[in-house]
């Protein structure tokens, strides 16, 4: 796998270390069922040569079948788009390689070294745990055969419950990821001076040396918002605190951020916002909700943003809650009083021209030109050059009285004036207005929850006509990426189906194979509900690589029913003798999987949290479902291949032989 990494250009990063991680435990499973084939058969008499030829060839097509399957349901990746595509294909290049080297070496390497090597080889057949197990395995199974239709509705009640069960914990795009990294933003009110910012600054550095788990602190004054103070000096009334923890430290990024919260509640006027998820892969999810209102006119526009900050303010779990004025800058509009205008012979065109002329920043009126350089020269009267909101109100417009003689009129004579805020610049989506209120996820609760809540507060507000409400936060950016996952799950079920038509030359058996999905969905999202984690990006596509795994038990157990009744033996016998036969290598199969993830569902290394839903869901769906594959489908084998008339004709003679 290695190799083929090096090749394909797959670096070793925390994707592709995670396939290779997924990927170890299923390594052997290809060999484990061959070599559990050729065990069986060499304690039947066979010799050690024939043995391993036959034991290989017996389960040849399903190991192949098996591995194709589990390695197609990263395939469709390919066919997705924008981000998903960009994670996973690491991931999905990695087990492929290792998968495929597993199964090359299962049909070569082992009948061949098993051949030379098993030598000698344990009765098992009458006694032992594994026979005890066995025939304790065949009465259940027996008496779920007589109940077929109550397993199954069982099995689908228990699908239904586990997914409501999992989805109120709500949505994420990635779980949350600790780092040695925090940022915090520091800021003063309105007007700080740079010297009072700076001082503020040092305390809080000072203080935040104190905590043993921080190793290295930095800052980097900026401006949060700038405006103009009595003397006409620029204030700057934010910070930016960088600080970088010890690679091995006592306390989570949440805990550290906690406690340095009530470090500075002593702090009168600083408002303290601590980042704490700062790993790349949590940076791609965006923050939490984001609602751009959409509209023409800007004053309605702001009028709606405020109505709907407020109402996203009621929606518990929300907080840094902004209305997308907080950049406005002032300004003074000036309404002109048509009636009194006319009675000075002025129109608004004539005002609006003559103010223009006086607010109108200079223009080049002429350019000197010298052997050096060319210098533009500007015109500018010095009165107008600085103007108050009051020299505004004064500024004397040119008219003629009724008389036509020239006579001079003061503006605020024939205006009145306003003073509002202002956007500093305009944003545009599809050629519309639109202004953003944001809100962040308050600790403690989930972006995919509170976004839910606040979409169905919002549907009671009434908008006026020609405007709209349009959700672009992290809520949206995980239902984006799990349309395209759905996408990539239907491919890969249809790509399983078709291999699986090809290995059984029928299009029943890999119909019935189909019902082990829905029971390792089950188990993957109990998984999920009972560890609290929500139902991450990261999460389905541990579902997805879970579909490709869970088939495998399915195929082993068809296949084989399907060699014993082509040598005659008939369906029950068959179907309890197959359940007998391959419970060993379908046990041993799914723990070296299971047992090969738990080192990454319960590590606590950074990075880990990456991969840890999906070991989780793998893990709780090869448990319940390889336990629940060796029951239901047997049933569901039972319900869709009938008795041939042969069969039944020869289970009435045994009858009657009996009797």
């Amino acid at each position: 796998a290695v190799v083929c990494m090096y090749f394909s250009g797959v670096t070793l990063n925390v994707i592709s270390l995670s396939g290779l991680a997924l990927g170890i435990g299923m390594l052997v499973d290809n060999s484990i069922v061959v070599i559990e084939n050729i065990y069986r058969l060499r304690n039947m008499g066979y010799s050690m040569k024939e043995a391993a030829v036959e034991g290989s060839k017996e389960v040849a097509g399903a190991i192949t079948a098996s591995t194709l399957t589990t390695v197609c349901v990263f395939a469709p990746i390919v066919f997705t788009e924008g981000i998903t595509r960009q994670l996973f294909v690491d991931m999905g290049l990695t087990i492929g390689y290792s998968l495929a080297a597993s199964l090359v070496i299962a049909l070569t390497v082992v009948p061949a070294l098993s051949s030379k090597v098993l030598t000698t080889t344990k009765d098992t057949t009458e006694s032992g745990f594994t026979a005890k197990l066995g025939k304790g395995y065949s009465i259940v199974l027996d008496k779920c055969l007589n109940c077929k239709a109550l397993i199954l509705i069982a099995v689908l009640v228990l699908l239904v419950v586990s997914a409501l069960l999992s989805f109120s914990k709500g949505t994420a795009f990635m779980p949350e990821m600790d780092s040695n990294q925090l940022n915090m933003t520091v800021t003063l009110p309105k007007d700080t001076p740079l010297a009072d910012t700076a001082e503020v600054t040092d305390e809080i550095v000072e203080r935040l040396s104190t905590i043993e788990d921080i190793e290295n602190i930095g800052a980097m004054l900026g401006s949060g918002s700038m405006s103009l103070s009595a003397d006409s000096g620029e204030a700057t009334n934010s910070t930016v605190i960088y600080v970088t923890t010890k690679e091995k430290k006592e306390k989570t990024n949440q805990e550290l951020a906690k406690d340095i919260e009530v470090m500075m509640e002593d702090m009168e006027n600083v408002e303290l916002d601590i980042q704490t998820a700062s790993m790349d892969l949590t940076a791609l999810s965006g923050s939490g909700i984001s609602i751009q209102v959409r509209g023409r006119e800007l004053d309605t526009l702001q009028e709606i943003a405020t109505d709907v900050a407020s109402i996203v303010e009621t929606v518990e779990g929300t907080t840094e809650i902004s209305d997308g004025m907080e950049d406005a800058i002032g300004e003074i509009r000036v309404l002109i009083n048509r009636e009194k205008a006319m009675d000075y012979s002025l129109t608004v065109g004539q005002i609006f021209n003559q103010l223009y002329g006086k607010l109108a920043s200079p223009t080049s009126a002429t350019t000197l030109t010298t052997d050096i350089k060319e210098y533009d020269v500007y015109v500018i009267n010095e009165k107008d050059s600085s103007m108050t909101r009051e020299d505004l109100k004064n500024i004397m417009l040119d008219t003629t009285d009724k008389e036509g003689k020239k006579v001079k009129v003061p503006l605020s004579e024939v205006a009145e004036f306003e003073s509002k805020e202002s956007l500093k610049s305009i944003n545009r989506s599809e050629q519309t207005r639109y202004i953003t209120v944001s809100a962040a996820i308050a600790d403690g609760y989930n972006v995919g929850l509170v976004s839910a809540d606040l979409e169905e507060v919002l549907k009671d507000y009434k908008l006026p006509s020609g405007y709209s409400l349009h959700f672009s936060g992290e809520n949206e950016m995980i239902m984006e990426a799990m349309e395209q996952l759905m996408l990539m799950m239907v491919l890969a079920i249809a790509f399983m189906y078709l291999i699986m038509v090809a290995q059984f030359q029928s299009l029943l058996s890999p119909f019935i194979i189909m019902f082990t999905l829905p029971l390792a969905f089950t188990g993957g999202f109990f998984a999920l509900f009972l560890s609290n984690s929500e139902v991450s990006v990261i999460a389905v596509i541990g579902f997805v690589m879970l579909a490709g795994i869970i088939v495998n038990n399915g195929i082993v157990l068809v296949d084989y029913i399907n060699q014993l009744r082509e040598r005659g033996v008939e369906k029950r016998e068959a179907i309890l003798e197959a359940g007998r036969t391959r419970l060993r290598p379908v046990l041993m199969t799914a723990m070296t999987t299971i047992f090969g993830l738990i080192a990454m569902a319960f590590s606590t290394g950074m990075g880990a949290d990456l991969s840890r839903p999906m070991a989780l869901v793998t893990i709780g769906g090869l448990t319940y479902g390889t336990l629940l594959t060796l029951l239901v489908i047997p049933c569901v084998y039972d319900i869709f291949h009938p008795e041939k008339k042969r069969e039944k004709v020869k289970k009435h003679k045994k009858k009657a032989a009996e009797a």
